[in-house]
C-alpha cells in the first residue's frame, strides 16, 4: 500500500500508549498514532504493545478507518498508487473525511476538478503556519506532494 512509509516516516512509532499530544489527554494513542485497539475500543495509559503489532495496527486501522473515506473521493479511482498513497498520508494526518469540508476548499478543489499543476502548492497550504508545528508539517507536505507527482510505471 503506497503512503505507509510516508505514514511512518512522519508519524513516528511509539509502543507505550501516550496521552495525545494535541489536547494533553484523549484520545490515548499508540503505535504509529494508532487511536483504537482491532475491536474499536480504547487504548489506556500503561498498555504496551510489540513493533509487529504496531505495524498490523496501522494497517488494519487504514484499510478499516480511511480508506473507505477516501474512495469516496470522485477522482480515487482514476488515481495511481502513489497519488492514492500521498491522499492517505494527508488523510491519516488531518483527517480522512476531509474531502469537501470547508476548511479543505483548496485540496477539494484541485481533486475535483484534476488539477495536478497546482497540487503542490496545494499540498503545502496545510501546514498550519505560524505554528510551532509548521516546519514539520512543511516537510510532510512536500514529500506528500512529490509522492503524488512521482510517475508509477
Amino acid at each position: 500500500m503506497c503512503g505507509v512509509e510516508l505514514i511512518k516516516k512522519f508519524e513516528g512509532c511509539y509502543l507505550d500508549a501516550y496521552k495525545d499530544p494535541l489536547s494533553g489527554g484523549l484520545p490515548i494513542t499508540i503505535g504509529w498514532g494508532t487511536t483504537r485497539k482491532r475491536d474499536g475500543s480504547p487504548w489506556y495509559m500503561g498498555e504496551r504493545i510489540s513493533q509487529q503489532q504496531a505495524d498490523e495496527l496501522l494497517i488494519h486501522q487504514l484499510e478499516t478507518s480511511y480508506l473507505p473515506d477516501l474512495m469516496k473521493i470522485p477522482c480515487w479511482g482514476e488515481l495511481n498508487p502513489h497519488q492514492q498513497g500521498a491522499l492517505l498520508s494527508f488523510g491519516y494526518n488531518l483527517g480522512s473525511k476531509f474531502y469537501g469540508l470547508s476548511n479543505f476548499e483548496s485540496m477539494t478543489r484541485v481533486l475535483k476538478n484534476k488539477d495536478w499543476a497546482n497540487i503542490r502548492e496545494t499540498f503545502i497550504k496545510y501546514r498550519n503556519p505560524g505554528s510551532n508545528v509548521e516546519q514539520g508539517l512543511r516537510r510532510r507536505r512536500e514529500a506528500e506532494a512529490d509522492l503524488f507527482l512521482k510517475p508509477y510505471v
